[in-house]
Order: structure tokens, then sequence, then C-alpha cells
């Protein structure tokens, strides 16, 4: 969407829907440049899904974010807000495969040793007839399934991407569109894998693979401080303020309507409007009410839900790993990472560690109809039982936190429901939306943070396609810079600055990285 709105001498007044990292991002953004901005939350804390849940001295991110850009930018605008709290992170990573743990991201020749010469050869070969297929009798890429047995071919598929990405979705494959993992996977296949590991790319890299930015208190600080900025600056972020009109007339948006938690409803007027809430909720709350198309497109767009289970243990640690990816299908949760590897000040004392696992589900089916001591049982089993991991007498306590529609589901014509949803906004002079949740697109925190950057500047003149963030034909964690020096993260770890024995050779690194993360919505 590009910016409309040149005129310098306009009223910018502005309401923002939605206290995460991207609303947040705009509404600071004006703040600091003068504009009376009011950022409207339904929950009673900022962050979405980027905050960070504190349970006696213990923090917890909903999932495990980092902070990555490859734009300067935003990576400044990043460190401005965060300051001093910033450090690097060192990332180890593992994939608990049929009982085995993997390193990850794998090397070409890391992941056919961990499958085995005869299964090796296998994949090769069966890489090689799909590639020639392909000369031969080109065919449209269109599922999930199509995209990845061309990327990689039939057998990679089956053993790397076909259980976790099911497991993850709660579809099959077949069932979901290609054009996911085609904006998750730019340029990546078998074949880049190949090449980079004998011919290492040109130019030096930087990837989130071998360290990442992160606040030192957990990831939810870097909202926190945006809304301290917004406030600062003499305006609002209310909590507790969940948008339940949008009003409309003609082409125009007028105001919108909040209920609060007692039901009190309020209007409140703007020139401007940005919204981060979900873009088929956006649709569904317009005054007078949207179309009957509109409406239907917005019922026929799905989104996947997590649900975190945190648990407190009584120990100094569990692994090195920064995340762990879990295969097994006996195993509900499919990752978990420990904070305290994070950062050492998201425990409260170092004898202690915690435990985040993630759970993927949707509405109505077995894990979300769980109860949370269930769910809390559940993984201590897992962890204790079947990964060796813990002992049940070191859990200190647990809870979980549901994250309804926390990924969007690029299900098989999906393409339609959401062009229709996306015209209807984009007939409005006075309204952008961004983020995760605000454009149906699967975006990172960084991405989020961007768009609505970019949304700001809009407002204050300029002009920005919003639909361009994230759109690039390089793999979006690869980035080539200057040499750096190396830093130290919160546990005292050397942060890798792309240049040391990985640096260069991100392509090879990289045969399940982005769809073994970025299938669970975890590229965060």
């Amino acid at each position: 969407m590009t910016s409309r709105w040149n005129g310098r001498g306009q009223d910018r007044t502005t309401v923002v829907m939605g206290a995460g990292p991207g609303g947040l991002a705009t509404g600071y953004w004006l703040a600091k440049h003068g504009i009376d901005v009011t950022v409207l939350e339904r929950a009673p804390v900022v962050g979405g899904l980027a905050r960070t849940v504190e349970r006696d001295g213990f923090r917890f991110d909903l999932g495990g974010h980092r902070w990555f850009s490859k734009v300067d930018e935003v990576n400044d605008f990043y460190k401005e807000v965060i300051a001093d709290e910033t450090i690097w992170v060192h990332r180890i990573s593992r994939i608990y495969f049929d009982g085995k743990y993997i390193d990850y991201p794998l090397r070409i020749g890391n992941a056919l040793a961990a499958i085995g010469p005869i299964k090796a050869a296998q994949a090769m070969a069966d890489y090689a007839r799909v590639r020639l297929a392909g000369r031969l009798q080109p065919r449209p890429i269109v599922s999930m399934e199509d995209a990845y047995v061309d990327q990689y071919g039939r057998t990679l598929y089956e053993l790397f991407f076909e259980r976790y990405s099911e497991k993850v979705w709660g579809r099959p494959c077949a069932e979901m569109s290609g054009d996911w993992v085609n904006q998750r996977t730019k340029g990546m296949s078998l074949l880049t894998a190949v090449k980079d590991a004998i011919i290492p790319s040109k130019g030096t890299v930087q990837s989130l693979i071998d360290s990442f930015m992160y606040p030192r208190y957990g990831y939810g600080r870097l909202s926190e401080r945006m809304a301290e900025g917004v406030c600062a600056a003499g305006n609002e972020v209310r909590l507790n303020s969940g948008v339940s009109k949008v009003l409309r007339r003609g082409n125009h948006i007028t105001g919108v309507v909040t209920t609060d938690a007692a039901g009190r409803e309020e209007t409140i007027e703007a020139a401007q409007f940005v919204s981060s809430i979900p873009l088929t909720l956006l649709c569904q709350i317009m005054e007078p009410a949207a179309p009957a198309e509109v409406i239907a497109a917005s019922k026929a767009l799905t989104f996947r839900n997590v649900i975190t289970v945190n648990l407190m243990l009584d120990r100094e640690k569990v692994t090195d790993d920064t995340w762990l990816y879990v295969h097994d299908r006996n195993i509900l949760f499919g990752r978990l990472h420990e904070p305290k590897n994070w950062s050492v000040d998201m425990v409260p004392d170092q004898s202690k560690t915690s435990i985040v696992a993630e759970y993927f589900c949707s509405f109505g089916d077995a894990v979300w109809n769980m109860s949370d001591d269930e769910l809390v049982e559940q993984t201590a089993r897992h962890l204790s039982d079947d990964l060796g991991f813990i002992s049940r007498n070191e859990v200190l306590g647990g809870f979980a936190v549901r994250c309804p529609r926390a990924y969007p589901s690029y299900t098989l014509g999906y393409e339609g429901p959401l062009n229709t949803l996306k015209s209807f906004i984009d007939s409005f002079d006075n309204l952008q939306i961004i983020g995760r949740y605000g454009t149906f697109r699967y975006n990172n925190a960084d991405h989020s943070v961007e768009t609505g950057l970019l949304a700001a500047k809009n407002i204050l003149g300029e002009s920005h396609d919003l639909d361009r963030v994230n759109a690039d034909q390089e793999y979006h964690e690869i980035k080539r810079l200057k040499p750096a020096p190396v830093q130290l993260n919160g546990n005292g770890k050397h942060a890798a600055n792309g240049h040391g024995e990985n640096g260069h050779a991100v392509a090879a690194a990289n045969l399940v990285t982005v769809a073994e993360r970025d299938a669970a919505g975890v590229g965060e």
C-alpha cells in the first residue's frame, strides 16, 4: 500500500490499532516527530505475540524472538529503542530427528551424513530426477509439497520437511500453498547448498544463524520501551481498550469505538488510522458493515494458534541450545528454547533455568482443549521421559500462555479471499495495515517494525509501498556487510559476526534451516 498523504498542512492525528511491535513502532515514530497519536490495545500489556511474561523472577518470551534486519535504518531504530539493554546471542540449535540430535542448521555434508550413505545417495539421485523432470516437463508449483519437492527432492522432503510442516500447520502439505515456501526460502535449494559448499559465496555474509541481537531482559522490552517513548511525548497507549467497531463514511475512516473490560464504549476520532489487528477482524467490525463478499472472504482465511508452556526448573542448565526442533510426532510440542541461553538475566539466579515449549494447534483440537495443568504435565513428561532432559523433581512450577491466531495459514486458494480484503482496505484514503496480523503475511517481528515505521513516514508525507517489505528475492536472513568486531552476549560467549567458519557458507548451512524454522512460524 502506497501513501496517499502528502500535504504538509493536513491533520495527522493518528489512531493505531494494536500495541505489538509494528503498531508501537508507528506510535513511537509519530510521537518522536510531534504528531498526536493514540495506541489502542485489547490486552492488559503491550507486545502482542512478542511480549515477555514474568513469573517468580523468571522471564519467558512467547516462543523466543530474535532481532535481525537487513535494513540498516531498521537496525538503527532497534538500537535507539533498546540502547544499553542490547546483547548479542550466539545461536546453537539442534533437531530431534528419529531419536537422534542433529546440529542445526545443517551443512550439506552434515545433512547427508545424518541420514546415512544409502539415503544420501537416494536423496541426490532423487533430486537429480526432479531437476531433469522439471526441464523436460515443467509443472506448476501449487502446494507446499510441490515447492519442497522441487527445491530438495522427494527423499529430503519426506525426511526433513513433511513431518515437521504437517505437525506445525495441522494439515497435509498438499493442502498448503506453495507461496509460503517461496516467500520463506527465496533462492534456496539442494543445488545452491551443494554449490555453496564447494564454491563459497562471494562477499562477506552475516546471518542470524550465527548470531542475533536480543534485549537483555526479554524481547518484550522492545515493545515496552517503545510504549514508554510514546507516553513520554505526551501521547497515550491505552490498554484494555479493544477496538470493537471501525467507523467509515465513503472511502474515509472517521473513528473507532473501543470497549473496555467492563463493556464501556468510547468513540475516538482521528485523521489517520493504522491497523495491526487481524485483517480478517478489521474487515468484520466495519460500520456500516463491509460488503457481503468481503465478510465472506474474511471468514475464508484461517490462522494457526500457539500455546507456550513455560517450566521453571531447579537446575543450572538443560541444554546449550537456543532452539531445539522436534520432529517426533509422539512429542506434541514442536520447538523448545531455554531463555537463560539467550540472556542470563531471564532467570532469578544462576542456579535456576527454564524451558519454553511451543504447541501448534487450532481451535477445538485436542491440544487446544487441554487444560493448562494438563499441558504443564504433558511437557514435563516429554522432557523427562521421552527426551531425558530433566527429572520430574526439578520442576518448580509451570504455566501456559495461549496465543490464538498466531500465524496466518496459507491454505490452497487463500489468495482470492486475501486479495478481496486488501482491495477493500485499499479503497480507504486514511487507513494503512501493518504487521503479521494486519497484513495476513508471514512476517518476522523486524518486518512488522519496518512496516510500522514506513506507515508513520507515509503519514509524515513520504510515500512507501508497505507490500514491498519482506518481498526481496534474496534469502531474508542473509546480509552482506563490512567486518565488525566480535562482541559478547549476556552469557559471556563470543557472538559470531558472520566471518568465522560459517560466515561464507550460509546457503550450505541452510539445507533445512529456513523450512524447519519458518514452517513453525518461529523465524523470530
